[in-house]
């Protein structure tokens, strides 16, 4: 009887597997494959784009899945051997993996992520290039005096904040804290255009957008400086799998990532949102220009 069950259990493992619709199982790493996944948006698949085509240069065989979803699902991809990696972004991470810590500058995000990572993942080295939370101001408000978010403090009860909605949670307490700003009013608003719109109009005073949005340059505007790093840091890491890339193929991931700057993932993005280019071509542009 038990030899009965466990065949029968078998059976049902085997029939589950071939009647799987998960696009990850289907189609996870075999063979020598590098598989590399993305979240979902423009930026995310713009960087495993960016990844595929340097791996290329070491002669992997690899595989692109975009846009895949939300954290969660990625990084299980990642520890299950689905994904061989994906970009990622050091303060997010670790507050998905840690939701309590409280580090913020660069170097310590990085190596509290380091120790929070799953022992069958590694992080390899972080870029320069950081995706984060910014205050932004118009070059008029900036002239006025407002250049750094020290400066908001004595102001900020005349001025009305547009920021997504989560925003007020998230930071209302925290920019009380620690610049004593406490705002007319945080008004919600739909992160990009509608919210550089709603500034540019003078329909809100100060703007929270993300250091890489081309349209900060476009429209001229000025960050304010987070002189306390009330903004933890994001930095740009490739998230692999443990010891999924060969070293010659984590030694071309670490130079795209030292290539990779604040200013230069700014452009690419405008190559995307501007010159509506697409994602491959302009990773495969940059690439060149690294050199590998």
């Amino acid at each position: 009887m038990k030899r009965l069950l466990a065949l029968a259990a078998a059976a049902a493992v085997l029939l589950t597997g071939c009647g799987s619709q998960d696009p990850l199982e289907a189609n996870k790493a075999q063979g020598g494959q590098v598989v590399v996944g993305s979240a979902d948006f423009a930026e995310s698949e713009l960087l495993m784009h960016v990844y595929a085509e340097a791996l290329k240069t070491t002669g992997a065989d690899v595989q692109t899945r975009p846009r895949i979803g939300a954290r969660e699902f990625y990084v299980n991809a990642v520890r299950n051997g689905e994904l061989t990696l994906v970009p990622e972004y050091t303060g997010n991470l670790l507050q998905f993996l840690d939701p309590a810590s409280t580090a913020t500058e660069s170097q310590q995000v990085y190596d509290q992520l380091d120790t929070k990572v799953a022992p069958d993942m590694e992080l390899l080295e972080q870029s320069p290039a950081e995706d984060s939370d910014v205050l932004t101001v118009t070059r008029a408000t900036a002239d006025s005096g407002l250049r750094s978010m020290a400066d908001l403090g004595p102001r900020c009860g005349e001025l009305v904040l547009g920021a997504p909605a989560e925003w007020k949670s998230r930071w209302e307490t925290t920019i009380a804290r620690d610049y004593g700003c406490t705002f007319k009013e945080i008004r919600s608003v739909e992160a990009g255009t509608i919210t550089v719109n709603a500034l540019t109009a003078g329909e809100i005073q100060v703007a929270n957008l993300f250091t890489t949005s081309s349209q900060i340059a476009t429209n001229d505007l000025v960050k304010l400086d987070d002189p306390k790093n009330m903004f933890p840091a994001q930095n740009v890491v490739p998230l692999a799998g443990k010891g999924k890339l060969t070293p010659p193929q984590a030694d071309v991931l670490n130079k795209v990532s030292r290539a990779l700057t604040t200013d230069k993932l700014t452009e690419l993005n405008k190559r995307l949102e501007v010159d509506k280019a697409n994602p491959a071509d302009v990773a495969k542009e940059f690439i060149a220009t690294v050199g590998l």
